[in-house]
């Protein structure tokens, strides 16, 4: 068995730091790090590199095919323990996904009201990523399926994932809402895992302040 930790970083939008080697967790016989650039996967006409990072986060299945299990990590953290990857594995136990609960909002009414809120005010990181996104409309078209319950938020900086199909019908999901209403890709999971029936381990630390990842953007 073997697993893929992915990155992204296009348009050279951070400064990279790779991930300190891996220790090999028990069962698997490679643990392998890839980073997309500009070299390897050039700019495609039409997409902001903001949006074509999605293509390898949703898809790193198809483009590094034969890994049972992947770990995504944007470009702006890293690993330094080299026991990050057992314990990612560990939290993911017998589950399709394992995502970090969101430290500061527990729904996608409360992140969309954020955004809003933040827009109005003109706030330069909110604005620069998801100005006229339609955030709102995405949050109505989950709000009205009557059995979707709105009682959680997770990251998406860093997830794991194993390759199955029923894990693949659900980033093919995902993708099409993030396209869709092309904004914060957090806003469309809760509902995504609830459509596509995914059992998802939920990691309770703070994914900034957990010993096992780090911070490390420094945007050029």
């Amino acid at each position: 068995m073997k697993i893929a930790i992915l990155s992204a970083n296009l348009g050279s939008f951070d400064v990279p730091i790779d991930p300190v080697s891996q220790d090999t967790p028990t069962g698997f016989t490679k643990v392998h790090f890839h980073r997309f650039t500009d070299h390897d996967f050039p700019p495609i006409t039409g997409l902001t590199p903001r949006f074509q990072y999605r293509i390898p986060k949703l898809f790193g299945w198809q483009m590094l095919p034969d890994y049972d299990v992947y770990i995504w990590l944007d470009s702006s953290f890293s690993m330094l323990r080299a026991d990050s990857t057992v314990w990612l594995l560990d939290k993911l136990g017998s589950s399709d996904m394992a995502f970090f609960k969101h430290p500061w909002r527990n729904s996608i009414t409360e992140e969309t009201n954020h955004i809003e809120e933040k827009l109005q005010e003109g706030g330069r990181y909110i604005t620069s990523r998801y100005k006229n996104g339609l955030h709102k409309e995405q949050l109505a078209e989950a709000m009205a399926d009557t059995g979707f319950r709105d009682t959680v938020l997770y990251t998406s900086t860093a997830f794991v994932y194993r390759n199955t199909k029923n894990v693949h019908d659900m980033l093919k999901s995902w993708w099409y809402y993030q396209s869709r209403y092309f904004t914060c890709d957090q806003i469309a999971l809760p509902y995504v895992i609830y459509k596509e029936k995914i059992n998802v381990a939920e990691i309770s630390e703070n994914q900034y302040e957990t010993e096992y990842l780090t911070f490390v953007s420094k945007h050029k």
